[in-house]
């Protein structure tokens, strides 16, 4: 009787003694006394292991709450099990463990009665692999892996190489069911990943493409043409193509190339390209078909509700700069720009994502891009000139010649470049030659040309581009472009990737999927959908180095993955990676 009243009392005070540890009070609650051990029920053991492994895990210590959870019972009787290899799982994860934790998440799926229930669990090992995947964690099996466990782990590997495309896991999923029909995710969530993926590949009837074909533009519409139509040729069978028609913009207009696209039964019309033209169409009245305008309106011009953008806007690219030497500590900013129209919306754009983000632009100077010599606005730019002026005056003051070094100004972190190529090469060496050198240089896409072969002059610099061009990404339609004429690639490629990337678009804007607000990966960089209807990009970066470009990916952030204390599913998701 003595017994059971004690273990009574105790089974309270560990549920109590739980709950404030989970609240963050009083952990020494967990300290036992001499001869406890053999009065404590086992129920009250897992409860006391369950609490202290969740506040390890709060605590970031992975590894140490799966050693507290590892001893523990998790078999058909116990009644803590499933709650138990829902924390082991989340603690394996978290630890960059993803066989451990998927093999948690089965046992836990073989305890769970309802339908739902293991349908939540499953979703639950797909979200947890897509985490891990985006986090940089190898999904390779161990030795001795069982056949469930390794079937989610080639899943997780196939849906990575896949990079988010959404037509690419389609045919990745139907693989993967070909090979584990026996699966137990093959009956219900790869089933239902095929549907969503479906769904979001499935185009409208008639698509048309308004790009001007005829006169200056002609070789820029040509390219973009070029990658449209591969995108539309390696889509699946006949069947899931749409209808497409083209119409030339020099020779129509843009306002009669789009009224009889409409009038031609187009359920979605792609461009057109220039501003002036996409300006026209703000400004006329026309039927209301889903459109994809392949530029941005100048002066945040509003379009109507079913008009989106999507451009190859440097001012993306110099935003993208500002936000990385924010994210890797520097704070302080100088910067270089061609006095161009471009080269001052490019400025602006990174001026003010710099100084939204906290920076400070200390200085900046524009250059005439037809010039070969810099040295002028370089030496304004680091205030060398001040530097000459103070030795100049110290001279005089002295009444004596003094030995002298010009010294550049030593409160900046870093310098930003808005420069072409053909400029690139000769600011760089114009930076070191005024005791530059040491300060890193961020530039925008122009400053690599492929055609060059030697790159020698812009080593250091790094740059935000798309992510075939620096190595960081294998884009298979990108290779076949190459066969359209030596150097084709290189010239004209940014363009064909830009027509392959929008006629990918097309199915996720007309069937308005939230797939775009997540980020789909392109061929221009991960895509995404902002709330004034822009498509935006998230670019790779390259480094010069060695006389090459190499990619250059941001610093891998802590591995970080969701924690749910209350052993509720994840919300619905299904993103493959970056998507």
């Amino acid at each position: 009787m003595l017994h059971r009243s004690l273990r009574t009392a105790q089974t309270w005070l560990a549920l109590a003694a739980a709950s404030l540890l989970l609240a963050g009070c009083a952990p020494g609650l967990f300290e036992r006394g001499p001869g406890e051990d053999e009065l404590r029920a086992p129920e009250v053991a897992a409860r006391e292991a369950l609490a202290e492994a969740r506040q390890l895990l709060t605590d970031g210590l992975a590894a140490q709450a799966l050693a507290r959870l590892a001893e523990l019972p998790t078999g058909p009787g116990d009644p803590l099990a499933a709650e138990l290899l829902l924390l082991r799982a989340d603690a394996a994860f978290a630890a960059r463990l993803p066989a451990t934790g998927v093999e948690a998440l089965v046992q836990r799926e073989a305890l769970l009665e309802e339908p739902a229930a293991r349908a939540a669990n499953q979703r639950r090992i797909w979200n947890r692999m897509q985490e891990a995947i985006a986090a940089g964690v190898s999904l390779e099996p161990p030795p001795e892996t069982g056949p469930v466990v390794a079937g989610w782990l080639d899943l997780g590997r196939r849906t990575a190489a896949a990079s988010g495309n959404a037509f690419r896991l389609r045919t990745t999923l139907d693989e993967w069911l070909a090979k584990y029909p026996w699966h137990p995710a093959a009956l219900d969530l790869v089933t239902m990943l095929q549907e969503e993926y479906r769904a979001l590949t499935e185009y409208p009837r008639q698509v048309a493409l308004l790009l001007p074909l005829s006169g200056r533009q002609a070789a820029a519409a040509g390219a973009i043409l070029d990658g449209f139509v591969a995108a539309y040729l390696a889509q699946g069978g006949e069947g899931e193509r749409p209808s497409l028609r083209i119409y030339d913009t020099t020779a129509l207009g843009a306002t009669g190339a789009y009224e009889q696209a409409a009038a031609g039964g187009a359920d979605f019309i792609v461009g057109p390209l220039l501003k002036e033209a996409l300006a026209e169409l703000g400004g006329a009245e026309l039927p209301a078909v889903p459109t994809l305008a392949l530029n941005w309106t100048e002066n945040d011009a509003v379009l109507p509700t079913h008009m989106f953008q999507f451009a190859l806007a440097p001012e993306q690219e110099a935003a993208a700069v500002a936000r990385r030497a924010l994210a890797e500590g520097y704070g302080r900013a100088l910067a270089l720009a061609h006095d161009t129209e471009q080269g001052r919306r490019i400025m602006e754009s990174f001026i003010a994502t710099f100084r939204a983000g906290g920076g400070e632009v200390l200085g900046w100077q524009a250059f005439d891009p037809r010039a070969s010599d810099f040295s002028a606005e370089i030496t304004r730019l680091l205030l060398i000139n001040e530097s000459r002026a103070r030795h100049q005056k110290l001279q005089a003051a002295l009444g004596r010649r003094l030995e002298y070094e010009p010294r550049r100004r030593q409160d900046a972190d870093f310098i930003f470049l808005a420069a072409r190529a053909a400029d690139g090469v000769l600011i760089r060496p114009q930076l070191r030659f005024h005791y530059a050198g040491d300060l890193p240089v961020y530039a925008t896409s122009s400053i690599y040309d492929p055609v060059r072969r030697d790159q020698s002059d812009l080593n250091g610099v790094l740059f935000a581009d798309m992510p075939w061009r620096v190595g960081a990404d294998n884009v298979e339609l990108m290779a076949e472009f190459a066969a359209f004429g030596e150097g084709a690639l290189a010239r004209n490629g940014r363009l064909y990737a830009f027509g392959l990337d929008a006629y990918r678009l097309v199915p996720l804007l007309n069937n308005q999927s939230e797939r775009l607000h997540n980020g789909m990966d392109g061929a221009t960089g991960i895509l995404r959908l902002g709330e004034d209807g822009r498509i935006q990009r998230e670019l790779a970066w390259g480094s010069f180095r060695r006389g090459g470009v190499e990619p250059a990916p941001l610093p891998a952030p802590a591995p970080e993955f969701a924690q749910d204390a209350t052993g509720e599913p994840a919300p619905e998701a299904g993103a493959p990676p970056g998507g």
